[in-house]
């Protein structure tokens, strides 16, 4: 029994050990980055961004020690495009990554079927290995890099591990599980599909312990051993999540509790989606209890966003969620579908639920971490600028006063092609197929309602110039007529 005591107390006083000198080293040591990457969660699905059915106490803590951006955007409205400006600081229309990786081939193709009158422009399936990513441009200043959830930026030639990851986890060439519950497969628009490297062991076998597992539990537990592995090496885990993509399924006992919470006053109406944004924010506090026990939460940096707009469609007769006071959502170039939820935890400037209102972007991510990490920015064709200076509490005259820029010439739902330009206050919109434009005031139309194109010509004529020069400039290829449409 005293053997077995004693043994216990020096199997404590190692343990205790190996945390104070893991923690000694981080601290002494380049800052941890990490990313959370949620899928199509809108501007208003937090507690912190004002939602009403939603409940988010844990992102909302973070949200109070953090700096909360009320500009920030994502550089596409449907998901691989912005991760794609995620990895590289360029701009969709610039990397020719205008619309998710199935779509990137077949939409023009089924269009021409259909006689549409404009074919959309054919666009790249995956991001070309030639890219310098965050991953590796970190990995030069040895982090160990790793990525756990969604990739939707290649297929398997094309993997985080070719761009500069080092851990890869749970990645998947299309956008969306089959299901949330393990063993995450089953058929969708007639293929199999499955989240890999989750569902079996090595042997190919089911693993029988995992049942009733939730997708979002699993790959917080991957991030956090990941995290634990890492030892007093600096790391960057882009842990992104598949929440709250379709299919909308959560776990029982939530979506009864937001089913009795439901009230008609509510923007938000969908208990089960509701459930699954629980459900981030319950892993959400899970990683960062995990970096508190480590003792690495002062040197770790957090960014919480999202990669578009909330998505306003039905889905088995359920709209998804409302996107209030924002217009339109996912797909669309007005507010709901590119303004995204982001707050940034900086242990060196924490911002204490600060809010920021200098528009950002998803393109400024990369020269942000490469400032963060002192990594000369030798990347001359990145279109993103760091706002290192707005977390450290300092003026950024220069991101204050650029424009930000969109392009999606392909058709979703009820959206047309569009380019778009935010310049100030002023937004503009251009729609491809005949030319028309609108004109809003964001800061007296938030909800982009008056459309002030009659009465601000001078205003819409610079911007739309403004707005066509950089198309030309990066390239962006746009719809063209189908030689093989009949009218009606």
């Amino acid at each position: 029994m005293k053997n077995t005591i004693l043994n216990l107390l020096l199997v404590s006083i190692v343990l205790s050990s190996y945390s104070q000198t893991q923690v000694i080293a981080q601290n002494e040591s380049k800052p941890n980055i990490i990313f959370i990457v949620t899928d199509d969660l809108g501007w208003s699905d937090l507690g912190c961004y004002g939602a009403d059915l939603n409940e988010t106490p844990n992102i909302d803590k973070l949200a109070e020690k953090s700096m909360v951006f009320t500009n920030s955007y994502a550089a596409g409205s449907v998901c691989s495009p912005t991760r794609a400006s995620i990895m590289t600081g360029k701009t969709p229309a610039k990397l020719n990554y205008t619309v998710w990786s199935e779509a990137a081939t077949g939409n023009a193709e089924e269009r021409r079927l259909r006689g549409s009158k404009y074919l959309e422009p054919l666009t790249l399936e995956n991001l070309p290995l030639e890219e310098i990513s965050i991953a590796e441009k970190l990995k030069s200043k040895d982090y160990l890099t790793a990525h756990v959830g969604k990739w939707h930026i290649g297929d398997y030639m094309h993997f985080p591990n070719t761009q500069g990851f080092d851990v890869s986890v749970a990645s998947s060439q299309r956008g969306a599980p089959p299901s949330f519950f393990y063993p995450y497969t089953g058929i969708v628009y007639d293929e199999f599909r499955f989240v890999g490297d989750l569902g079996m062991d090595a042997d190919g076998k089911y693993f029988t312990n995992r049942e009733g597992e939730y997708l979002t539990d699993r790959l917080t537990d991957e991030a956090m051993k990941m995290i634990e592995d890492a030892g007093s090496r600096p790391f960057f885990l882009n842990l992104s999540y598949y929440n709250v993509h379709v299919p909308i399924e959560a776990k029982a006992g939530d979506i009864t509790y937001f089913k009795n919470k439901l009230s008609p006053e509510y923007h938000h109406q969908n208990e089960t989606y509701a459930a699954m944004v629980k459900n981030v924010d319950d892993n959400v506090g899970r990683l960062l209890h995990k970096l508190d026990e480590l003792g690495i939460s002062e040197n770790t940096i957090v960014v919480f966003t999202s990669d578009n707009g909330g998505v306003i469609q039905k889905y088995k007769d359920k709209v998804v969620t409302d996107n209030f006071p924002l217009r339109e959502g996912k797909g669309s170039l007005y507010e709901g579908g590119i303004r995204i939820p982001t707050m940034i935890f900086y242990p060196k400037n924490p911002g204490k639920g600060q809010q920021i209102d200098v528009p950002i972007s998803t393109i400024d991510y990369l020269p942000t971490v490469m400032e963060i990490a002192g990594i000369p920015n030798d990347l001359d064709n990145i279109e993103g600028e760091s706002f290192l200076p707005l977390l450290k509490g300092e003026e950024a005259k220069s991101l204050e006063n650029r424009a930000l820029y969109w392009h999606f010439p392909h058709y979703y739902y009820a959206v047309k092609p569009v380019s778009s330009i935010r310049d100030g206050n002023w937004k503009l919109l251009e729609y491809l197929e005949d030319g028309h434009i609108e004109i809003y005031n964001l800061a007296d139309d938030l909800e982009e309602k008056h459309n002030l194109a009659d009465t601000e010509q001078l205003k819409a004529n610079k911007l739309l110039s403004k707005l066509r020069k950089w198309k030309t400039n990066v390239g962006a290829k746009g719809i063209r007529l189908n030689p093989n449409y009949k009218k009606q």
